[in-house]
């Protein structure tokens, strides 16, 4: 397990690294994003999404629970857990997504215990008004 820790100043700087991550990323993966409110997490799949040419802005699967963003690099599942009751995340089908394309997943510590052991987990952390970290561990 490897793991990297940054600092951004401005949303633009997150958005800027979440365009360089997602040039990494590949049909299969699995991004865990963890972070409380406004820390930045649908910022972050906005700019991977742009990434992987999605022509429009992400926007946070709150109440769909998952949206889907076709790109030509393949498709991006866009998950929120956040409103999910346990007895709902218990039966969420999270497995049914793994391996049919890139899967992002914003509130993921909800569901930890359920992600590949290969995924990415990135966790966000609010520093001050236009301030975050951003930790990037590798499993």
């Amino acid at each position: 397990m490897g793991f990297h820790t940054l600092m951004f100043n401005a949303p633009s700087e997150m958005e800027a690294w979440g365009r360089r991550f997602a040039r990494s990323l590949k049909r299969g993966d699995v991004v865990a994003l963890v972070g409380e409110l406004g820390s930045g997490k649908t910022t972050l799949v906005r700019s991977i999404a742009a990434a992987w040419g999605y022509p429009r802005g992400a926007i946070s699967p709150t109440f769909a629970l998952a949206n889907e963003y076709p790109t030509k690099r393949g498709t991006i599942y866009h998950m929120d857990m956040y409103r999910l009751t346990t007895r709902e995340l218990a039966q969420f089908p999270l497995e049914d997504y793994w391996g049919r394309g890139l899967c992002i997943i914003e509130w993921a510590d909800r569901v930890r215990g359920r992600l590949p052991a290969s995924s990415f987990e990135v966790r966000l952390k609010i520093a001050g008004p236009e301030r975050r970290t951003l930790t990037l561990i590798k499993k």
